[in-house]
């Protein structure tokens, strides 16, 4: 469900939800809020060997630093061994973060907009990412992802890829073909007219059939 209270409109804190028996708030961080623009305060998730993160205490967005997400949702997931397909659809549907118009959020470390992009497959989550720094997640979004991973929702991201693995390699494997195939014509009668077709027309057919 949304983090957002719809009869007063404050923001519930849904994402650190399982982490507050442990957590610990730490001194104000250096790291401004890409979206609010004031200092985030540092969040100590009590995991074993240290994780910190940044939040802002105002949109309650997180930053986290290069593998810190991966971490967070290992140890809050219990491991899961199939997918829930009807949970999965649900959680799309549900109601989340709306913006009235699409926005593009500066690295709270190097300054540089972040790229958008979807989070897995089908979690209806997208995160602003920098390729260098790491991850930032609006308020209300871990949650989501917590949710899609106890889906199983790693599982069908892990088969998407493997799947789009399979398809690059087969198109790979078939413009080496390709390339080591002599051209040579092979006449056909199309319409009444007799038109020659070389073997790379061919495989470029297949190359279009396979996307």
């Amino acid at each position: 469900k949304s983090n957002v209270c719809r009869f007063c409109g404050t923001l519930n804190d849904t994402d650190l939800r399982g982490f507050q028996e442990q957590a610990r708030q730490g001194p104000a961080s250096d790291r401004l809020c890409p979206r609010c623009n004031v200092a985030m305060q540092t969040i100590d998730l009590g995991f074993e060997g240290g994780l910190l993160i940044e939040r802002c205490v105002k949109c309650l967005g997180i930053f986290f630093d290069p593998g810190e997400l991966g971490s967070v949702i290992d140890s809050s997931v219990s491991p899961v061994y199939q997918i829930d397909h009807d949970r999965m659809a649900a959680l799309n549907k549900e109601e989340g973060r709306v913006e009235a118009q699409v926005t593009y959020v500066k690295c709270p470390v190097c300054g540089q907009l972040m790229n958008r992009s979807n989070y897995g497959a089908r979690s209806g989550v997208v995160v602003d990412r920098c390729r260098n720094h790491g991850v930032w997640l609006d308020g209300g979004e871990l949650g989501r992802i917590l949710k899609w991973a106890r889906a199983g929702g790693r599982i069908h991201d892990g088969m998407r890829r493997k799947e789009e693995q399979r398809k690059r390699q087969q198109r790979e494997k078939l413009r080496k073909m390709d390339a080591e195939q002599p051209e040579w014509d092979l006449t056909v009668g199309v319409g009444g007219v007799n038109r020659g077709i070389g073997m790379r027309g061919l495989l470029g057919a297949v190359f279009s059939l396979l996307g």
